[in-house]
């Protein structure tokens, strides 16, 4: 699925192509060679189901974990407004081959004209935990720079 979307890349990321991992948007940050590539996806589901934001959080880390050795959710927030709600949860994931990486995920509800067309953004940035510390602000400003572009004639 596509959507129009306006962001900001952060400095020393680089977009790349998607390919087949059923993200709209991938970004990879330089790193010294043999360490993980730390990376930005951006995610669009439809969901015109009444689903809450929380368990569609709560679904996104069951999927992940399904792909995962293990996985710990470390913190889950609420952000955004009433009318467009959001989660941020901070995730420890455990690899099959032992690497330990942190992932912050974010969901954004993006309201439709009526329910049934209600979307739902999922940004993730996903690096080892000392580089996710430097990265985080980065990727907290990426997350502020998301916006939905408008279709002609409606208001923002």
């Amino acid at each position: 699925m596509t959507l129009p979307l306006d962001f900001v890349i952060p400095d020393g990321w680089t977009a790349v192509d998607p390919g087949d991992s059923g993200a709209v948007f991938v970004a990879v940050h330089d790193t010294s060679p043999g360490e993980f590539v730390p990376n930005i996806t951006v995610s669009v589901q439809q969901r015109p189901d009444e689903a809450s934001i929380d368990a569609i959080a709560a679904e996104a880390v069951e999927r992940l974990s399904l792909t995962l050795a293990g996985l710990e959710v470390l913190s889950r927030r609420d952000v955004g407004a009433p009318a467009a709600p959001g989660v941020m949860q901070l995730l420890r994931l455990h690899t099959g081959e032992g690497e330990e990486l942190i992932q912050t995920q974010v969901h954004l509800t993006v309201p439709g004209s009526v329910p049934a067309d209600r979307l739902v953004l999922e940004l993730a940035c996903t690096a080892a935990p000392a580089t996710a510390r430097r990265l985080s602000p980065g990727f907290q400003r990426f997350v502020g720079s998301v916006r939905v572009r408008q279709h002609e004639g409606m208001q923002q």
